[in-house]
């Protein structure tokens, strides 16, 4: 360790001081005689100023005997890497006894150059460091919130000209420009039995991130302008956020098995915001307020299920219950509405293996990477969430989450290169390995918690949402610095999915009395690649736009099953690809607005008359519009196709061999324009396929299609409609002609309403394959022109 004081006593007025530097000590000690004594007071205190140039070549943690590495440890300078860093304290201690200390710090840089674990010294988990300079106070006085044995703290600081970095292998990514002010008085220290209870009742702060920086040039390191260019590097955005909380903290020593360390903690959030702007255009989470318990979180340095050595954070359990009260994007700032998350992550047994909530962090992230890099063992059980979306008022809940799973994610910063045949790109590369996992939802309740049980998540097929999807999981996605112009995100990925069942459409898995087998229509044996190349993230004037560079994919379906997935009756065989440039989604605030359903007009008149309802969907919602340009082939794995495949060979285990039945084949299929605008002599496609999808949830019109009695019992006439009532035993009546009152207590529905369109979409063959005869091209060239479609769908709750 390498350690340079210097130590100058001197007199001052008012107090006594010292000076701390780094050229050695030069000055020799005089005494003070009694009058220069007489006149300093012990209650101005002691001033401290210190030049602080501190390096390590290693510290060690030491858990049963397993080691974790801090190396490369340096204090000192943010801007200099051979200077000093300024630190000033001033102690004072006041006339109830109180320890009061201000100081400030002035470009202080905090570095481990490497984090390694004992077992694994060939490789590390990268290198980190936090620069800042800092002014505040510290108060400590005796007594805790148990009493005389403890202490009480108040303190606040601000904190300036921060950046917070993880660099691997020469490439890094930080926080810079961080600002921040914290305040928290009254916070306790006490020790109960082996335990020591810190409570803080009530902690505020405000935060901001000028900029989040990447940096792929090995010569840059913690700098906002490449050392090379100049030029600032490229930003993924900014961040800043306020937030108001209360929290308590047990701490107990003695990890999971042997030493280590126990923590469990309670944190209430009174307010908060968080804000994330792309060249001046922001994406806020307002109004945030909840709960979080942690309860027996243990860290240890011990192995992982493949007796991998790692430091291990493990969960006995974890709830919560968080609402963001408004989500404001785009230029005007207009709601998409509200969301409620409640949420319990506990050991539970899923498809008969056992899951818990542990992450081992291990070094050397992806192996083609570099030694230096982030692994983490990852094991998790949501035992059971809720996830709630308010618009306007109106609440739709999706009912029953649940998601297990275990395998690697890997974390390395990267730079665009080929290693070993590994394709990297520039940005913070997550990658995933042997990931054996999956999810289901139990279906929508509209209203409130204790609404029945529905149908619809299936309307979200459109975003790639599947009601209920198990999957093994390979691939990488890399968050690279830059959008479309400017700042924002761009993303590169590559996707292998095996052994995929997905729902298409899937009944409840528990309609209250237990867990049953989830019936549907079902993706099954299901083998899926997918590749994107420049795909960018902004937040824009309009909201929120992602357009894909390019994309393709294949999806290859071993039987699409209705029923049970394992053993339910099949289809055949489908293989869906997909080749896409230049397709886009984006996100707008607001939804459907005013609507005509079940008719036609553009007011409320006009709706009536033609036989429909005027609906006034309200100001909140969301809006999805999907650009899908398909382009023509340019391979065997670029392109658009679908096959379809029955009578297929059985083999010796009764499964069906995929390409040795009839296939009907629909090849290279691709939109246009319909002609060539530009002059350029092809065909111009920039349309596509357009979607709009506008969400809202709405109270519907809903009418009964026989008469008698339903499910519930509840009688009435074919063409009454339902009209929701408390005091009514199911909770809703049958009405044949309601009044104005009563259509205010119309169910409540999940609403889309959708327009698809397109000016040409081709087909260049259809073929027949047969498994002896071969391809015979059964038609040669489809094409379908200015195709326009509008629908209004409601999911509501059906007796």
């Amino acid at each position: 360790m390498g350690f340079k004081p210097f130590l100058k006593l001197f007199a001052f007025a008012g107090g006594v001081g010292c000076l701390v530097g780094s050229a050695g000590i030069s000055a020799g000690m005089k005494s003070l005689d009694d009058s220069a004594l007489a006149g300093i007071s012990g209650q101005s205190g002691l001033t401290m100023e210190l030049d602080l140039g501190l390096t390590a070549g290693r510290l060690s943690y030491f858990d049963d005997g397993n080691g974790l590495h801090l190396e490369d440890f340096r204090v000192g300078s943010a801007t200099d890497p051979t200077g000093q860093a300024f630190h000033l304290v001033r102690v004072d201690i006041t006339e109830d006894a109180s320890l009061n200390l201000n100081y400030l710090v002035e470009d202080r840089r905090v570095e481990f150059g490497d984090i390694r674990l004992a077992g694994a010294p060939e490789v590390s988990m990268g290198g980190v460091f936090f620069d800042h300079s800092l002014e505040g106070y510290l108060t400590i006085r005796q007594g805790g919130a148990l009493g005389g044995s403890g202490y009480t703290f108040d303190t606040a600081y601000t904190m300036t000209g921060g950046r917070l970095g993880y660099r691997t292998n020469g490439n890094e990514l930080f926080l810079d420009n961080i600002t921040m002010n914290v305040e928290a008085l009254g916070v306790t220290l006490d020790v109960v039995g082996n335990t020591l209870t810190l409570d803080a009742p009530r902690i505020m702060g405000d935060w901001q991130v000028g900029a989040i920086r990447y940096s792929s040039n090995p010569l840059n390191h913690g700098v906002s302008l490449d050392s090379t260019t100049g030029q600032p590097l490229p930003s993924y955005g900014s961040l800043s956020g306020r937030y108001e909380l209360s929290s308590r903290t047990n701490i107990t020593a003695g990890g999971r098995a042997g030493e280590g360390l126990r923590i469990d903690n309670e944190t209430i959030i009174h307010t908060a915001s968080f804000l994330y702007r792309d060249d001046g255009n922001t994406l806020a989470f307002r109004d945030i307020e909840g709960a979080y318990r942690i309860n027996d979180l243990r860290l240890d340095v011990a192995p992982d299920w493949k007796n991998r050595p790692a430091l291990a954070l493990t969960l006995g359990s974890m709830d919560g219950d968080f609402q963001v009260g408004a989500i404001e994007m785009g230029a005007n700032g207009k709601s998409v509405g509200q969301i409620n998350v409640s949420f319990l992550l506990e050991d539970q047994v899923f498809n008969g293996q056992n899951y818990s909530n542990a992450v081992f962090l291990q070094g050397g992230g992806h192996s083609d990477a570099g030694r230096q890099g982030l692994r983490l063992a990852t094991e998790w059980s949501l035992r059971l969430a809720d996830f709630s979306y308010t618009e306007d008022g109106n609440r739709v809940i999706f009912s029953g989450l649940q998601s297990w799973g275990q395998g690697d994610v890997t974390l390395n910063v990267t730079r665009n290169e080929v290693n070993n045949g590994t394709e990297f790109f520039d940005g913070l590369r997550v990658g995933f390995e042997g990931i054996n996992a999956g999810y289901r939802v139990n279906g929508l309740r509209v209203g409130s918690e204790d609404a029945p049980l529905q149908g619809g998540t299936e309307l979200l097929l459109a975003l790639g949402f599947y009601p209920a999807y198990e999957f093994e999981l390979d691939g990488q996605v890399t968050l690279g610095a830059g959008g479309a112009s400017g700042e924002g995100i761009t993303v590169n990925s590559d996707i292998r999915i095996r052994d995929g069942k997905a729902a298409i459409i899937a009944a409840p898995y528990n309609e209250g009395s237990g867990e049953v087998s989830q019936k549907g229509l079902w993706i099954t044996e299901l083998d899926y690649n997918a590749h994107v190349r420049d795909m960018t993230v902004d937040v824009t004037e309009e909201g929120l736009a992602i357009i894909k560079g390019e994309a393709w994919s294949t999806m290859d379906i071993g039987n699409l099953r209705v029923g049970d997935k394992k053993a339910g009756r099949s289809f055949g065989r489908f293989v869906v690809q997909k080749y896409e440039t230049g397709s886009s989604m984006t996100v707008i605030p607001g939804g459907a607005g005013d609507v005509c359903a079940g008719g036609m007009g553009n007011n409320a008149g006009e709706c009536e008359a033609s036989g429909g309802i005027w609906e006034t969907r309200g100001e909140e919602g969301l809006t999805v519009r999907l650009k899908q340009v398909f382009a023509k082939a340019i391979s065997d794995t670029r392109k658009n196709a679908l096959l379809w495949e029955t009578n297929r060979q059985i083999d010796g285990a009764g499964r069906a061999i995929s390409g040795t039945g009839t296939q009907l084949v629909l090849n290279d299929i691709y939109t246009s324009d319909g002609g060539d605008f530009d002059g350029d002599g092809i065909d111009d496609n920039s349309f596509g396929i357009r979607t709009d999808l506008s969400v809202d949830v709405y109270r519907t019109r809903v009418v009964k299609k026989a008469g008698g009695a339903d499910s519930l019992g509840v009688v009435g006439n074919r063409g009454d409609e339902k009209i929701m009532d408390a005091s009514a035993a199911a909770g809703y009546r049958y009405v044949s002609n309601p009044a104005a009152k009563d259509a205010e207590n119309r169910p409540l529905g999940f609403a889309v309403k959708a327009r698809s369109q397109f000016r040409e979409l081709s087909i260049n063959n259809i073929d027949l394959v047969h498994p002896v005869g071969g391809a015979q091209t059964a038609v040669y060239g489809v094409k379908m022109q200015n195709f326009d479609i509008k629908a209004n769908l409601t999911a509501t709750p059906i007796p």
